[in-house]
């Protein structure tokens, strides 16, 4: 395998990590065993910096680059924003109406079919079907209380986007990476 700097990730296709690397897997690794790899990257991915240091955890997140580009959050080395699932709320929704709209006129039909809400008649005595639609144009608002707010029914949803699974590794062994 070609040489690698020390705390370098590489995406492999094959199941196992290659001799000197692990997998990006959160698992936490003595200080006392790995003082150059804990120089490099600290506790950035958890650990409590005396004993143990964590490895940065792969699974289930896409790597993201640290900075902050324009018109976006400041992202920290070590940070893991985001959820695979997220319950939408209906503050999350932007405001937006569904108008209700009707003809004026009279009723013309009893059928809902190619019609629109209309002004109806009563039944009376009569056991027809009472007129409530019109083959017309829709010309009147109804009030917004004719139509009832749609919430969602508060489940999560899947927040993940299309991926490919391959293992993350980190070099356990290499040369030590000095800034340029």
């Amino acid at each position: 395998m070609s040489d690698s700097f020390l705390g370098e990730i590489r995406v492999f296709a094959f199941d196992y990590a290659p001799q000197q690397w692990a997998f990006c897997r959160g698992q936490l690794m003595p200080v006392a065993q790995n003082t150059a790899l804990f120089q490099l990257i600290g506790t950035a991915f958890g650990g409590d910096g005396r004993v143990q240091f964590a490895l940065p955890d792969l699974q289930g997140r896409a790597p993201m680059g640290v900075g902050q580009g324009p018109d976006l959050s400041p992202r920290h080395l070590g940070a893991a924003p985001g959820l695979p699932s997220e319950v939408l709320l209906p503050q999350h929704l932007p405001a937006h109406e569904h108008a209700l709209w009707a003809q004026g006129g009279p009723a013309t039909t009893s059928s809902p079919v190619g019609a629109v809400l209309a002004q109806g008649g009563s039944t009376g005595s009569r056991p027809t079907p009472v007129p409530t639609y019109a083959q017309a144009t829709p010309d009147t608002p109804m009030a917004m209380a004719a139509l009832a707010p749609a919430v969602g029914g508060g489940h999560m949803h899947n927040n993940t986007q299309p991926c490919l699974a391959l293992n993350f590794c980190i070099s356990l062994h290499g040369s030590f990476p000095v800034a340029g």
